[in-house]
């Protein structure tokens, strides 16, 4: 209690000290109880998650500012599995970083979310990040690197960024990264008459590592080589593509050359407070010869949003992943209250988690099946 007081009161004296200096400390308090009658052993799960948030800036002109943001993901929860409850907890790093800025750059280093790309929905461009477009607070793991940003008056823009210490798969990742070796790459992003363009560009050195199958054990370091290309336009309606094509060096099968297309429009239809339409499509085709696609996929989801009023609002979310019949649905109903708001959640996922379309991670509580979702979020 005595160092959360001192957050509170050293940020004032600081203020007083040093008018160019900032302390803010916010939080998120989230609360949840999940329903799942489909599943095999686990029914229900309750938990809590606490996110604290203290941020630090120091303003030396007009032109020059550093900054520094810690984060902390502080989780508990309790799942009753055939009856007997299981508890849970983790105290882990969520956001950790410096950053300096000056003029029209930044160079930002530490652990972030590193997020770009024109979808929004199927998203092949996730390089960097886990954000399930079902979930309303878009939670992701965030990735140690560093990353330098330079505008231009023009809207134009050039991103560089490496990466180190990441090892776990990120949104559509096939494999694995090597921990211990280097990433690095850059994006160049340019304004378009209604919209804008980008290209990118990824490498890494990528791991199979199938050890634990004894009918097939394999582990194979190779390097890993991916550009991506996405583009964004409003003329009447919204509407945008993103796609990636990732090439490892290695022969390693039918993941030897990857690549995601995606498309995607959006219009706000004129009825009552206004009814939001989302539509995305995209493809995939693996192969292990670029010409020659031996897994061909196609993915559907739509995303309807309509506002109730100030406080209220409901949406709803549909996908189909054709080549492998998975087909899910997530509604959910938000009221905002004076200082919280409060969530009612209806979901059907495939109960194969192969035939997911959707990006997932490990900090949403969506089960296989049916499942309803109690959630109450604080912001402070």
């Amino acid at each position: 209690m005595k160092k959360f007081i001192l957050l509170l009161i050293v940020p004032v004296y600081i203020n007083i000290a040093n008018a160019q200096s900032e302390f803010d400390f916010n939080g998120m308090l989230v609360g949840f109880t999940t329903y799942s009658p489909e599943a095999e052993e686990l029914n229900l799960w309750s938990g809590a998650r606490y996110i604290p948030e203290l941020k630090f800036e120091h303003k030396f002109d007009s032109l020059n500012s550093l900054s520094a943001f810690v984060s902390a993901n502080l989780y508990g929860s309790v799942q009753y599995v055939n009856g007997t409850p299981i508890w849970e907890g983790t105290v882990a790093p969520y956001r950790g970083w410096v950053r300096y800025e000056y003029g029209n750059s930044e160079v930002r280093v530490g652990l972030q979310k590193i997020d770009f790309g024109s979808s929004t929905l199927l998203r092949p461009m996730q390089w960097f990040n886990q954000i399930d477009p079902r979930d309303p607070l878009g939670l992701t793991n965030g990735v140690y690197a560093a990353l330098g940003r330079y505008y231009f008056k023009n809207n134009t823009n050039i991103w560089l960024w490496s990466l180190y210490g990441n090892e776990e798969r990120r949104g559509y990742d096939a494999l694995q990264t090597v921990k211990d070796i280097p990433e690095f790459g850059g994006r160049l992003q340019l304004p378009t008459p209604k919209g804008e363009i980008a290209f990118s560009y990824h490498h890494r050195e990528a791991v199979l590592d199938t050890r634990w199958d004894v009918n097939n054990p394999l582990y194979i370091e190779t390097p890993e080589n991916r550009i991506g290309i996405d583009g964004k336009w409003d003329v009447i309606v919204g509407f945008w593509f993103e796609g990636t094509y990732t090439k490892t060096k290695e022969n390693i099968g039918i993941l030897t050359n990857q690549t995601l297309f995606d498309v995607g429009a959006d219009y706000t239809l004129p009825i009552g407070s206004g009814l939001n339409v989302v539509a995305e499509h995209m493809f995939t085709w693996y192969g292990e010869e670029f010409d020659h696609a031996e897994y061909k996929g196609n993915t559907t989801a739509l995303s309807i949003n309509y506002p109730l009023s100030f406080f209220d609002n409901i949406s709803l979310m549909i996908y189909r992943d054709w080549a492998n019949d998975g087909n899910g649905f997530y509604g959910t109903y938000n009221h905002d209250f004076s200082i919280w708001t409060g969530y009612v959640m209806v979901y059907y996922n495939p109960t194969v988690a192969s035939s997911a379309p959707t990006v997932t991670n490990d900090l949403n509580q969506f089960t296989p099946g049916f499942g309803v979702r109690l959630m109450a979020v604080l912001n402070h």
